[in-house]
């Protein structure tokens, strides 16, 4: 395997990463980044503002393939600059504002040794390295002055403006994925600490000029669960605001209820049920850190003869999901499950190597062995781990906090198909699955056209901030990797949020349970009889297609990383 030429320093954080690699082989691995600056961790309703597009915006490609559409090649030619004199280790944790930071010296420097650091990472292990524009970093566009004085906001506009600009066939970004964000956030999000209500919101894709925001589901437990919001209620205004105010005073408190950047914020919220008429107004008391829950439901129930298991998992990212995954799988092999329903509709990614175990748990073992991932890097090669395959992990990774030790073998339901119910928001290590399992098992995907994020990264810290560039891309045991424009449904069918998850009456979980029944994908569901015209309306409003809605969440809700938990490549 090449590496970079022995000519030039070995980059600080390559050397490290290089100690750290054997253990990352066998240790946690997470899957690829989504787009925007350093946002709030899962659960935080910052992901929510309305005043930022990063936050909000439906990125949803749309494919009629019955598979994923092959994205590699530019659309574009891009000027790029020209090639680097110095090393990232040259400039490293030279900082505007030195601290300490896990153990790393850091010294004094400036704006412009960080920008230096930046570019020369982004040249070392980005990607798309010969795809970086050429970009003035003295422009006053990257200067403290034009970003509020504010050394993360300064980096990381100069951090974007280095993204490879090409798109895909479908005219989606080739790297809509790279992200900054504030190590103190990232720490958090990894830890499932979240601030905010514990609600969870998603923009609706609309033709007209209406603001449609709606809840797709609350932590348990949360300040929201306690006053009582539930799925499918529509926010119609925030603290006496109409959700449609667009003045700067409107909007800045909109997303001063909806994001709320304080602790202890109680916020009215006038909010709509699912199926009700009209809004009523509904206090949440006092945002906090609220405990995010990555599995909050299995459960099994029987069709016909057939004892068929469902199990919710939000998020890849929190390290709790590894236990929570553990006793869920135990408990659907003690009902003697023989088909598994997983819902991954708002999964957005995170470890790696937990979508890799649940891969493994999901299957039999035949999987033993067996490639479940390999990793391409760009042609500079600068990881170990590059263009070398992850087999099934079948044992525990050890986890102090939830009390489990390395090595202890994993539980398997024994399955040889799998449906996953999927969305525009399920992205990453969620999309690793699909792809890892299909060579093995069958997949029946129902809902929507997943996101396309096939490329993943190494968190890399630099003075306050952790870098988040894309740096592989992932195939599965055939090769296969480019679902740059998101894996189609086996059978489209909506999200329906008059209905909780788990109701097998809800439409994407009857969706699955009609094929496991027939073979064939359902009908386009339809009020009948004389239910049909008080529900049309409300069915209508409560049935979200493909492409039809995008959840409101940060960038690192959307990953697939390579570092150890608590643990940081430098």
């Amino acid at each position: 395997m090449s590496t970079i030429s022995s000519s030039r320093p070995v980059p600080y954080w390559l050397a490290k990463l290089k100690l750290l690699t054997s253990v990352l082989v066998l240790a946690w691995l997470a899957a690829c980044g989504g787009g925007g600056g350093g946002s709030p961790a899962p659960g935080a309703d910052a992901s929510a503002s309305l005043a930022s597009p990063t936050a909000v915006a439906a990125a949803t490609a749309t494919t009629t393939a019955s598979t994923a559409t092959t994205v590699t090649t530019p659309t574009t030619a891009t000027a790029t600059s020209a090639p680097l004199t110095y090393t990232s280790f040259s400039v490293a944790q030279q900082c505007v504002t030195p601290s300490s930071n896990a153990g790393v010296t850091q010294t004094q420097g400036t704006i412009d040794t960080e920008k230096q650091w930046v570019r020369a990472f982004m040249d070392e292990t980005y990607l798309w390295y010969k795809d970086i524009p050429s970009v003035d970093a003295s422009s006053t566009t990257f200067t403290l002055a034009a970003n509020g004085n504010n050394v993360f906001r300064t980096v990381s506009a100069y951090f974007y403006a280095l993204l490879n600009p090409n798109r895909t066939a479908s005219k989606k970004l080739v790297d809509e994925f790279s992200f900054t964000v504030p190590i103190a956030d990232r720490t958090n999000q990894q830890a499932g600490i979240s601030s905010g209500y514990g609600i969870r919101f998603a923009r609706v894709n609309g033709t007209g000029p209406e603001r449609v925001i709606r809840v797709l589901f609350v932590e348990p437990n949360s300040p929201g669960d306690l006053a009582g919001v539930r799925r499918g209620d529509t926010v119609k205004s925030v603290d006496g605001v109409d959700i449609n105010d667009t003045t700067d005073a409107g909007t800045a408190k909109l997303d001063a209820g909806l994001s709320p950047s304080v602790a202890s914020k109680t916020t009215v919220f006038g909010l709509q049920g699912a199926n009700a008429t009209q809004p009523c107004d509904v206090t949440v008391v006092s945002s906090t850190n609220v405990a995010v829950i990555p599995v909050p439901l299995a459960k099994s129930f029987t069709v016909g003869t057939t004892t068929v298991g469902y199990l919710v998992l939000n998020s890849f990212s929190i390290v709790s999901a590894q236990k929570q995954l553990i006793d869920s799988v135990d408990q659907l092999k003690s009902a003697g499950v023989k088909e598994l329903v997983l819902d991954l509709r708002y999964n957005g990614g995170g470890f790696l190597a937990i979508s890799n175990q649940l891969s493994w748990m999901i299957g039999d073992a035949s999987l033993a062995d067996k490639v479940y991932e390999k990793n391409i890097c760009n042609d500079k090669n600068p990881f170990d781990l590059c263009n070398e395959s992850t087999p099934f992990r079948q044992q525990t990774i050890a986890d102090s906090t939830n009390n489990l030790s390395a090595g202890q073998a994993l539980p398997q339901l024994g399955l040889k198909r799998v449906f996953v119910l999927t969305s525009a928001s399920t992205c990453s290590a969620s999309e690793s699955l699909v792809n890892g399992l299909s060579p093995f098992l069958e997949v029946v995907r129902i809902g929507s056209t997943t996101c396309g994020k096939p490329y993943g990264f190494f968190y890399i810290d630099n003075c306050s901030t952790s870098y988040a560039a894309m740096q592989f891309r992932g195939v599965n045991a055939n090769g296969f990797g480019d679902f740059a424009d998101g894996f189609a449904p086996t059978c489209a069918v909506a999200d329906d949020l008059s209905k909780e998850r788990g109701d097998p009456t809800e439409l994407m979980l009857a969706g699955a349970l009609t094929y496991m029944k027939t073979g064939k994908c359902p009908p386009a569901s339809q009020p009948s009889g004389a239910q049909a015209s008080s529900q049309a309306g409300a069915q209508k409003r409560n049935v979200l297609g493909d492409g039809g809605y995008k959840m409101m969440r940060s960038p690192m809700e959307e990953n697939r990383i390579l570092n150890l938990p608590g643990s940081q490549a430098r």
